[in-house]
């Protein structure tokens, strides 16, 4: 059976109902979107009449000679109704409603959604929304996200589909998305709002099956069928990684939520059984979700819990052994050939053992030579690459060449921490510019190899090979 947001996504016409000609506002920002991106046939409504973009304005849907894919409708709440009776008596099927003013408002918007659900059931429809962004697809040229690319900065195509029940959140993330690196990283989006039809399981159910996508970000509040969700995600991670948020994890998130998009709270403590029993990689704040995205969207799967650290500094070196165990994962004991390269190759007051602390006196190429040690030590599953820039023999531009080569092998996973001011800003944005992982403390570099070390032992758990699922390509 075809899942449902498929209809959205593989289309060849499309409608903007509430198109405007006011710049700025989100008719006219969808429409901008649409005529100027979208590679099929734009429709334009403007009960005015008139033109936009070089397009002609329709008064109504219905004056629309052509079949209609989908549409989107951006009018008042108290108009959207009509405008979807509209939508079902021209015969399109689906329908995304961005309008807020619904179910999360109280007992009047209640009654608006309620008479959505009716005209929905009337034509058979399928819905996402009220109370959302939609969709985006770079790729597909999709786009009814109504913030302007002066507010919204839009990722170009790549790996990563989000889907989300908060449209603040998902602009946000969306957004910072776009400045992280080369900016390649979205497949699909979805803010399904309400969830007054389309949701989260239907999300899933989609991208878990597109093929674009490598990875799959998460934002719930609640759940509309927690059941057939858990069943869906359960198969999708065998395949490739779920990371999310569920929020209201607390009773003051509850009422938020309650307010926000009429989300209903539930047992945290039986949520994050469910998640972690389903296979979802389960985050709790912003940072963390954004640094798995670097992680998992650029290196491959470990084989293994075994960590090498590297540094130029030794408490950060023990910050990161810290966290390591912290991660449930193990600081790697060095092969007897390797153990004795490192003695070999460093000044005795070097510490060869794990972490290998190259002190204040380290150059570039001597992290080139340790890398190189543990890179290829048969013991180690993962590296984790530490530098405090300001030593004073160390050529930093060496530095973040070396870093670049090693992480570009993706034999096994290898992250870096740039620890300091301007010269370590300065490194980091190098790297990133090459979409190499790089994190501002020790912290945050372990554990996001933690996660991929937790997806590498769910997938272990439930007899998947780990070397089957290319995450980086």
């Amino acid at each position: 059976m075809t899942a449902r947001l498929e209809n959205f996504f593989n289309i060849k016409s499309f409608c903007v109902v509430g198109a405007s000609t006011t710049p700025n506002k989100p008719g006219n920002v969808v429409a901008y979107n649409f005529v100027n991106s979208f590679p099929g046939k734009t429709f334009l409504v403007n009960p005015r009449g008139g033109e936009l973009y070089g397009n002609k304005l329709y008064q109504s849907v219905l004056d629309v000679e052509d079949d209609i894919d989908a549409a989107c409708i951006i009018v008042p709440a108290k108009y959207a109704p009509q405008a979807l009776e509209q939508c079902g008596e021209k015969g399109i099927k689906n329908i995304i409603v961005t309008t807020g003013g619904f179910s999360e408002i109280g007992e009047e918007g209640i009654i608006l959604q309620n008479q959505m659900y009716e005209i929905m059931k009337k034509y058979n429809l399928n819905v996402i929304g009220p109370n959302c962004l939609g969709i985006y697809s770079p790729a597909l040229g999709i786009d009814t996200m109504f913030l302007p690319d002066s507010k919204l900065k839009r990722p170009k195509s790549g790996p990563v589909s989000i889907f989300t029940q908060s449209g603040a959140f998902g602009a946000a993330f969306i957004d910072q998305l776009s400045g992280l690196g080369t900016g390649q990283w979205v497949s699909k989006f979805v803010s399904y709002g309400n969830a007054s039809d389309i949701n989260e399981t239907d999300s899933l159910e989609y991208i878990g099956g597109d093929s674009d996508t490598k990875m799959i970000i998460i934002y719930l509040e609640d759940f509309k069928n927690g059941r057939k969700f858990m069943e869906t995600a359960r198969k999708v991670s065998l395949k490739k990684p779920i990371m999310g948020i569920k929020a209201n994890r607390t009773e003051t998130g509850a009422k938020a939520g309650a307010s926000h998009t009429a989300a209903l709270s539930s047992n945290d403590a039986i949520v994050d059984d469910l998640l972690d029993e389903a296979g979802i990689l389960r985050v709790i704040t912003w940072d963390e979700l954004a640094d798995c995205v670097l992680a998992f969207g650029t290196q491959p799967l470990p084989l293994g819990d075994r960590v090498a650290i590297i540094t130029d500094g030794g408490g950060a070196g023990v910050m990161a052994s810290d966290m390591v165990s912290d991660c449930n994962l193990k600081l790697a004991e060095f092969s007897t050939d390797v153990q004795k390269k490192l003695d070999e190759t460093f000044p005795i007051f070097y510490s060869t053992g794990n972490p290998v602390d190259l002190t204040g006196s380290a150059t570039a190429e001597d992290y080139r030579d340790a890398f190189e040690a543990v890179y290829n030590d048969p013991n180690v599953d993962a590296i984790v690459n530490l530098n405090i820039p300001c030593i004073p023999d160390l050529d930093i531009n060496d530095y973040v060449k070396y870093t670049s080569e090693f992480a570009q092998k993706k034999k096994k996973p290898f992250v870096t921490a740039l620890i300091g001011g301007e010269e370590g800003t300065k490194a980091t944005n190098k790297l990133l510019a090459k979409d190499i992982p790089v994190f501002p403390s020790p912290g945050r570099a372990v554990r996001a190899l933690g996660m991929l070390v937790d997806y590498t032992k769910y997938l272990r758990k439930h007899g998947v090979d780990p070397k089957s699922i290319h995450l980086e390509d």
